[in-house]
């Protein structure tokens, strides 16, 4: 599994049309622009739609309602949302940043995880790295698909995977 989490910049043309061309090479794309309202992120996902995104490869950041509203493939939560998955018909996933968070995403009936940073990352250069052992062991301990997150390039994304991740995500790979 790859996932392209947008970079947070917004929705501007030039943003849609490289959207589009990353759409081509990931299994989903993670919509996370926090600076934006949820109005702003609404027409987002809209104008990706008539652009040709398909909905069922587009993953919302928190807003469940966008994800009912245009039957997107799911939304993902942040570490500290409680959630219960049984509610929802789509995807979810949650970003955890220690096995125990990891371990309670996985009871809460989370689809999939991130488990970050793995490597050093400028998108959060005052947090350290958890490093290979770490996610290894994450991986080992839940039961559900670990997608590796922080640092990820192409030189290092084939490491995630042999630790046992089932993929990762990224934002620097593919929208810098």
């Amino acid at each position: 599994m790859i996932h392209a989490i947008t970079s947070g910049q917004g929705f501007t043309p030039q943003t849609i049309d490289q959207i589009k061309d990353v759409a081509t090479r990931v299994d989903a794309i993670i919509i996370r622009e926090k600076q934006l309202s949820l109005t702003e992120i609404d027409n987002a996902i809209a104008a990706l739609l008539q652009a040709g995104i398909s909905a069922k490869q587009l993953i919302i950041h928190t807003y469940v309602e966008l994800a009912y509203k245009y039957d997107l493939l799911g939304c993902h939560f942040a570490a500290n949302q409680a959630v219960n998955v049984t509610q929802h018909p789509f995807i979810c996933g949650q970003s955890t940043h220690t096995k125990a968070e990891a371990l309670q995403s996985a009871e809460r009936g989370m689809h999939y995880l991130y488990f970050s940073p793995v490597f050093p990352t400028t998108c959060k250069p005052n947090v350290p790295a958890q490093g290979l052992q770490a996610l290894a062991e994450t991986c080992r301990t839940v039961k559900i698909p670990v997608l590796a997150l922080g640092g990820i390039t192409s030189s290092n994304a084939q490491q995630v995977m042999q630790v046992g991740a089932q993929g990762y995500a990224a934002i620097s790979m593919f929208f810098n």
